[in-house]
């Protein structure tokens, strides 16, 4: 087992951005609270942002669409084509519109509707769509633990054998519980160690495209491997201590491998929080140093940093959970290898349904639990023995998406996320998609589900608020440094939604903001074609 480290420093500012908690932290920024929605770069590609509230159009509020059926699509196309060429801001960029019918098949409007497009997030769209059509909303990853039966005295003779299966929300918990059941069965001494089965995946960890920011060190660039625990990912946490110095905390507990070796942060009462964070790797371990001030009355800072070696990671985290319950290996190394033969299933963790998963793939766009399915796709269609190589799972995403009109080579897919420049792919071809999983009852119910809704969850959540489209706009968002995208369905009754997608590329410095207010002028218009008061 390889392992690899790069060195990482953080200058931590103030807590301008942080009220959300939402943000993907990179070199330099200063957002640090992140539970569980990091997807887009910070530093060098921007992010989805659900407080990003300022593009929401407040004047479609006052749209109203003639009441003359003949009428109506003439105005429909004279709004769209207002509200994506009126803004000078975007005068150098690349914008494709695309808006379709859902019922009838009908096209409302296009604009630039063939051109290959970055399509950034919106690429979980077609990661989502494969998956779906192609495992089923009921696939579950399982993550087992084996080994020989333990005698009496609590004893297996052997290794214990941790196989995972690429479950991409493994969590500390789940580790605990199978530890937990470890104990129950009576497991006390492994006359051995612990071996990482990681033959479901190969061990290409970095996902396609990743190493095009090598050194962002957020947790929304977390290596994919056969096992990982917390997203690959583990937190920094800053507490202030009035009168004193602040405690400082690493979680999840990896036993030694990961140490906080300097921890000088002073709470003050007056200025501005400045914290520094510093990974560094040592022959045996990653040391964490965090140095600075913190104010008092700002409550706890949080940082998650990606780690280079997801399994083991895993693997010492599940060490600790087992030593914890006075289980404990005659040998301290970990080791890799498939679980033999003879040995036998002692605990098993079946995550969450695939439909549940994509739900939190989509509405918080992680980019982590993307890769993880995609690479997933790879190991349940691959034809021949083997671990799942990036290509398997990408391969599986054409074959899935040629059965639903848009043939392979006619886009360019990189990898499942979106992140960096991985994705041409058209308007027309993404609303193509958007419609024919919404006619198949096998994607299209778990798809609509698993969409930020306007103005109530994901990265939605703070726009179109007190708009005629809050609540009837259903989208995945997509965020780089020069692409704002969003795609999905309008609809304000079940009987005529409709499929749209508007991708903006090339955008110049400082035209997000004027992006965004052009994508959710659009969204308004279509909430108005279709009656939303």
């Amino acid at each position: 087992m390889a392992f690899a480290f790069a060195l990482t420093a953080v200058s931590i500012g103030p807590p301008a951005a942080r009220s959300q908690g939402n943000g993907a932290p990179g070199a330099g920024s200063a957002t640090l609270a992140d539970p569980a929605t990091a997807h887009e770069p910070t530093s060098a590609e921007g992010e989805d942002d659900p407080g990003a509230g300022g593009g929401s159009s407040s004047s479609s509020s006052a749209l109203v669409a003639p009441a003359l059926p003949a009428a109506r699509k003439p105005w429909l196309v004279e709004r769209l084509t207002a509200a994506s060429t009126s803004r000078p801001q975007l005068a150098g960029a690349t914008i494709a519109v695309v808006v379709v019918d859902v019922t009838t098949g009908e096209p409302l409007f296009a604009r630039e509707g063939t051109r290959g497009m970055n399509l950034a997030s919106n690429a979980k769209l077609l990661t989502a769509i494969a998956a779906l059509g192609t495992l089923g909303p009921g696939f579950r990853w399982r993550t087992g633990v084996f080994a020989a039966p333990p005698d009496p005295a609590g004893r297996v003779d052997g290794d214990l054998y941790l196989r995972g299966r690429g479950d991409p929300l493994l969590s500390v918990a789940a580790l605990d519980n199978l530890a937990t059941e470890l104990a129950a069965r009576g497991v006390r001494t492994i006359d051995g160690r612990l071996v990482l089965d990681l033959s479901y995946f190969d061990d290409q960890v970095e996902p396609p495209h990743f190493a095009e920011q090598p050194k962002e060190r957020a947790a929304f660039r977390a290596p994919v491997a056969s096992i990982g625990v917390a997203r690959s990912a583990a937190t920094v946490s800053v507490m202030p201590n009035p009168g004193g110095t602040a405690t400082v905390t690493l979680e999840p507990d990896a036993g030694a491998y990961l140490r906080l070796t300097r921890t000088e942060v002073v709470s003050v009462t007056e200025g501005r929080t400045r914290l520094r964070l510093e990974i560094k790797p040592r022959p045996d371990h990653v040391a964490y140093e965090i140095t600075g001030k913190i104010r008092v009355g700002e409550g706890t800072w949080d940082v998650r940093r990606r780690v280079d070696d997801p399994a083991r990671f895993a693997g010492e985290v599940f060490k600790q959970a087992l030593a914890t319950r006075g289980i404990t290996f005659t040998q301290k190394s970990i080791g890799t290898g498939p679980v033999p033969l003879t040995a036998r299933l002692l605990a098993a963790h079946d995550s969450a349904p695939l439909g549940e998963v994509i739900r939190i793939m989509n509405k918080a766009s992680d980019n982590y639990v993307a890769e993880s399915v995609l690479k997933t796709l790879g190991a349940e269609t691959r034809t021949t023995p083997g671990p799942a190589t990036w290509e398997d799972g990408l391969a599986a995403v054409r074959t899935a998406l040629a059965a639903l009109g848009v043939p392979a080579g006619s886009y360019r897919q990189g990898n499942g996320s979106g992140l960096f420049a991985a994705t041409a792919v058209s308007a027309t071809q993404l609303v193509t998609l958007l419609a024919a999983a919404h006619a198949d009852y096998r994607i299209g119910p778990d798809l609509l589900a698993s969409l930020p809704v306007g103005g109530a969850d994901g990265t939605l959540a703070r726009r179109y608020l007190g708009q005629p489209a809050r609540g009837r706009v259903r989208a995945k968002t997509g965020t780089l440094e020069k692409v704002v995208s969003l795609a999905g369905y309008v609809g304000v009754d079940s009987n005529r939604p409709l499929a749209f997608a508007v991708l903006v590329n090339d955008i110049p410095a400082g035209g997000k903001g004027p992006a965004r207010a052009m994508t959710d002028e659009i969204v308004g218009v279509l909430a108005a074609y279709l009656g939303a008061r």
